[in-house]
């Protein structure tokens, strides 16, 4: 059995059970601890400033494909392989290339039918968690071509350092007033 054509989740009687999500979730945390190694060490202002921004960049790159409609790039050139969705419909995991590709060009093609011109990412703040990984949240502000608002959300994206540059591993959506922060205790 499967969930959106997804096996990872099995049924014993009427409870749905997420046999694959504690996999999941160890895999996407194995993802940010391998992205670098972990130094122990603080990171100066400057260095946490500089991943920020680099950090920052890679969620807006992925918001300038996505008006390029070029779901070539966003599939092999934002995201990890596997990479997890959180919503308000649940968990979807996507597991492989084409299964990224597919998901972009189907993701651009119904937007496009409601109207669609473009998504505004509007960063309210960054978290950086080392220095390669960190917390990208904002408001993702959709508009139609005649420049009236479609929908505003907020999301937050987990991006990680890889050997290919930056890569989103995992993104939540939520509510536009919440903002994910990190302040230091």
């Amino acid at each position: 059995m499967s969930v959106r054509g997804y096996p990872f989740f099995c049924f014993a009687g009427d409870v749905m059970k997420p046999v694959y999500f504690t996999l999941a979730v160890v895999t996407l945390f194995s993802i940010i601890a391998g992205a670098r190694p972990v130094s122990g060490q603080e990171l100066t202002p400057a260095q946490e400033a500089e991943i920020g921004t680099e950090a920052r960049r890679h969620v807006e790159r992925y918001y300038g494909y996505y008006y390029e409609r070029n779901p070539e790039a966003l599939s092999t050139e934002i995201f990890t392989i596997p990479w997890i969705s959180i919503g308000a419909t649940g968990v979807r995991f996507t597991m492989t290339e084409e299964e990224n590709l597919a998901r972009f060009e189907a993701a651009i093609a119904t937007l496009l039918e409601r109207g669609w011109n473009r998504s505004i990412f509007t960063t309210r703040n960054v978290c950086v968690l080392s220095e390669g990984s960190a917390i990208v949240s904002g408001m993702n502000t959709r508009t139609r071509a005649d420049g009236s608002i479609m929908s505003v959300n907020g999301v937050s994206y987990i991006v990680a350092k890889t050997d290919l540059g930056w890569r989103t591993i995992s993104f939540s959506s939520h509510s536009p007033e919440k903002v994910v922060r990190c302040d230091v205790e």
